[in-house]
């Protein structure tokens, strides 16, 4: 594990974020279907997601019943790991009911990009306050001081994601974001349904984005800043140089499990404007990148 920081390095810095939930206020699958569903209007689309997401949940109980009986979940980070990865088989079946249900098949990535604006207009997605500030804040620094950035999630398009940066105003270049994409987005055809098939980059668990984020650190020398919000998250949060956890208040589900999976693990996570509590600290938490930029900000000034 690295060595963690409370305060932001010194220099530049590597900011790696999820998405589902962590930029956005909430999860994006819902609207991503929505989009489908928009242009088949004589499809059953919304049926047959209902029962991708019963099969889903039910399939996630039975398997984490069997893997930890009697809600033994573990108590080491190891034990933690290897959990995560024995979970990934529930992900990838899920994606082969996604494809089995033809939901996405013909779906092309202008009706992706055109429904991600629509969905961003309507407020279907919402991305957390400050964080068009910080990520527009960071791009202006990649020149000027080396700041990096990557967005690094298991959401089903990337193409989607960008669609939906672009009508907030953030323009990113698509490699800095790492996620599936549905077949044919890339060669400018309408998707067959699958989901990053083929060989092509797929990431469905915690165990594949700490992967990605363990190439960006043999790949650069930047301290790496990670922000997240759900269990997939745990192993990217431990291993940065610091790992910040978005919460509401109240908690999701997704940051419930998180926090509890913390707690097992006795990780302490301070909240980050708690200055005295949070330094030194492994992980730490945040409302959103509001409070975030407030803490670059207050460290960049107390620095000049």
């Amino acid at each position: 594990m690295s060595t963690h920081r409370q305060k932001p390095p010194k220099g530049p810095t590597h900011w790696v974020l999820d998405w589902d939930g962590t930029i956005t206020k909430k999860d994006t699958l819902d609207a991503l279907v929505n989009i489908a569903a928009s242009t088949k209007p004589d499809f059953p689309t919304h049926s047959r997601w209902t029962k991708v997401v019963d099969a889903y949940m039910a399939d996630y109980t039975v398997t984490l019943d069997g893997l930890a009986p009697g809600g033994a979940l573990p108590t080491t980070l190891e034990e933690e790991k290897k959990l995560l990865n024995e979970m990934k088989v529930v992900e990838q079946r899920s994606l082969d009911r996604v494809f089995e249900s033809k939901i996405f098949a013909g779906v092309t990535a202008g009706q992706s990009e055109s429904g991600a604006r629509k969905a961003v207009e309507s407020g279907e997605v919402t991305l957390r306050p400050g964080c068009v500030d910080l990520l527009q804040s960071l791009l202006g620094h990649a020149a000027s001081k080396g700041d990096s950035l990557h967005i690094l999630s298991v959401n089903w398009s990337r193409h989607f994601i960008s669609s939906c940066l672009k009508a907030v105003g953030v323009a990113l270049d698509p490699s800095i974001i790492l996620a599936n994409e549905l077949d044919g987005f890339a060669e400018g055809k309408p998707s067959t349904g699958q989901i990053s098939s083929g060989g092509q980059m797929k990431i469905t668990a915690s165990v594949d984005k700490l992967k990605h984020l363990e190439k960006m650190r043999k790949a650069g020398a930047a301290p790496i800043v990670y922000v997240g919000d759900s269990w997939t998250d745990i192993e990217c949060l431990l291993a940065a140089d610091l790992g910040i956890c978005i919460r509401d208040e109240p908690m999701g589900s997704s940051q419930r499990k998180l926090t509890e999976a913390l707690e097992r693990l006795r990780v302490d996570c301070p909240r980050l404007s708690s200055s005295e509590e949070a330094d030194g600290s492994q992980v730490v938490w945040a409302r959103d990148f509001v409070e975030i930029q407030a803490w670059v900000d207050d460290y960049t000034a107390r620095r000049a």
